[in-house]
């Protein structure tokens, strides 16, 4: 009998410790989570994939729990996974990766082919250069407004400004379960989380929005796994287009919206996040050319 509860691990990984949790036997599914989320909002998403899987959710260097890297560009990020699933034993895996950590997911697909089979992308960024202007802000922030950041977070009040700040992209709040709030909470609180956080916005985005030499949407047709792109209808952050666009570009590629949602659509709306994830990762594929599946339902199209 698979043991669906997460089990919290540590492994080192280029000598740096790295905090993951896993869940499941089976086929091995790595859900790598984005700069302003945590490894354990994935826990609804972990107990009904590892009915029949083995679910790995990762935190990124320096977010989280695992030690930071010098170095927060993508295809460094990217190569530190692929060194993680060495450590573990994983020759292949089904990618999962929402917002930074779906261009992170992206790269590794682009580095390490034989190692990725199927790939989700869940409102990533580095698909395009449009982004909200508050990212484009918070790229041009100097160096020295993480410390104030965190000195910030330290005051009475602080770290709960920043929770409910972070999630103002969320749609639907209320269905948040509270355990994620309190993993947010504490993210909030963490010097280094807002550190790296601050610096992946610098290295990604620029004034004219996500920057050129990060995304990978001119290298999307390299991509030639099933490669399902899931996008929330209200995503504040990157606009609906880019994600169908991205789909459009890959090989085999497919969309869907889920309407009610935002930037975090697998937390604002689960139900409808696992139907579209669920038969994906578990069904046998057909081989895909762009222009069908890209406009099928799915949870609705704006």
């Amino acid at each position: 009998m698979n043991d669906r509860k997460p089990t919290k691990r540590r492994v080192l990984v280029r000598g740096l410790s790295t905090l993951f949790y896993e869940a499941g036997e089976g086929p091995v599914v790595l859900l790598v989570p984005g700069i302003a989320t945590d490894p354990r909002d994935w826990y609804r998403v972990m107990d009904e994939l590892a009915l029949t899987h083995r679910v790995i959710a990762l935190s990124l260097p320096g977010l989280g729990g695992t030690s930071p890297l010098p170095d927060v560009r993508p295809t460094r990020v990217a190569s530190f996974v692929a060194d993680f699933l060495d450590v573990l034993g994983v020759d292949s895996v089904i990618a999962v990766g929402h917002s930074y950590g779906g261009l992170v997911a992206a790269e590794l697909a682009l580095q390490n082919p034989r190692a990725v089979t199927r790939l989700t992308l869940v409102d990533a960024s580095g698909l395009g250069r449009a982004v909200h202007p508050v990212a484009v802000a918070l790229a041009l922030l100097p160096d020295r407004a993480a410390d104030l950041a965190s000195a910030f977070a330290s005051l009475p009040g602080g770290a709960a400004a920043f929770t409910l700040s972070s999630n103002v992209l969320l749609r639907q709040p209320w269905r948040i379960p509270v355990k994620t709030w309190a993993a947010q909470f504490r993210m909030a609180r963490s010097r280094q989380s807002l550190r790296t956080a601050l610096e992946v916005f610098r290295e990604c985005g620029g004034i004219i929005g996500q920057r050129d030499d990060i995304t990978v949407v001119d290298r999307l047709h390299e991509i030639d796994v099933p490669t399902l792109v899931i996008w929330g209808g209200l995503d504040q952050l990157f606009p609906v287009w880019q994600g169908r666009a991205a789909a459009r570009r890959l090989p085999a590629g497919r969309f869907t919206v889920l309407v009610g949602a935002g930037h975090v659509s697998y937390l604002d709306s689960h139900e409808e996040f696992m139907d579209a994830l669920g038969s994906f990762v578990r069904d046998d594929l057909e081989p895909t050319s762009p222009s069908g599946p890209v406009d099928g339902d799915g949870g609705g199209h704006p």
